[in-house]
């Protein structure tokens, strides 16, 4: 019998949610596919045709933590672009608290800036960092702010996208490889509400 499509996103959902769970709890270098496999319930072959290696399975985690910005983005048309600031920074601020509170998350978060790392020094199909992806969604949020509000010179939305994506990188990046001594909630959530709100009028 022949999967349906729900079935075999649901599948994927599984693989994903067992490979999150993995890579939270042992960190990414030190997880198999096979433990995966053997997690969700399916064969190592569901694993790859589903995901390729466990690189696409860090892939996807990644790409679903882009998820609540695209949302926000695709819901801008009919906003006020001021309140979309807020909401951003809510987002921001929801994603930094569940770092804070869940410390495995530097294991995986490491992983990811590796990720990146090597996706910058290739020329591949779908090779694209983290940082350029959710700076084109930036990108749209702050063009909707532009439209509604106005934005206070010299920033462009391509301006403010770029400086605020940044530094969520940066702040990411020193939470991460840090040794202590600084705590991405609240104190990074206070800093990128004050940027956020320099950027309208």
């Amino acid at each position: 019998m022949r999967r349906t499509k729900e079935q075999a996103a649901e599948t994927s959902r599984q693989i994903l949610q067992a490979a999150e769970d993995l890579f939270l709890e042992k960190g990414y270098e030190d997880v198999t596919l096979e433990e995966i496999a053997a997690l969700a319930g399916v064969t190592r072959g569901a694993v790859h045709w589903h995901f390729k290696n466990k690189q696409g399975l860090l892939l996807a985690l990644r790409d679903a933590a882009q998820e609540p910005f695209r949302i926000l983005a695709d819901e801008l048309a009919p906003n006020n672009g001021a309140a979309s600031l807020k909401k951003l920074g809510d987002i921001i601020a929801d994603i930094f608290d569940q770092m804070e509170n869940d410390p495995r998350q530097q294991g995986l978060i490491r992983g990811m800036i590796r990720l990146d790392i090597a996706l910058s020094e290739k020329d591949e199909p779908g090779g694209s960092t983290f940082r350029e992806e959710i700076n084109s969604i930036f990108v749209r949020i702050f063009q909707a702010v532009e439209r509604d509000t106005g934005m206070p010179s010299p920033w462009t939305p391509q301006k403010a996208a770029s400086m605020v994506s940044a530094t969520i990188s940066g702040l990411v990046i020193e939470w991460a490889l840090g040794k202590g001594g600084f705590n991405i909630s609240p104190d990074g959530s206070l800093y990128i509400r004050t940027i956020l709100a320099s950027l309208t009028k």
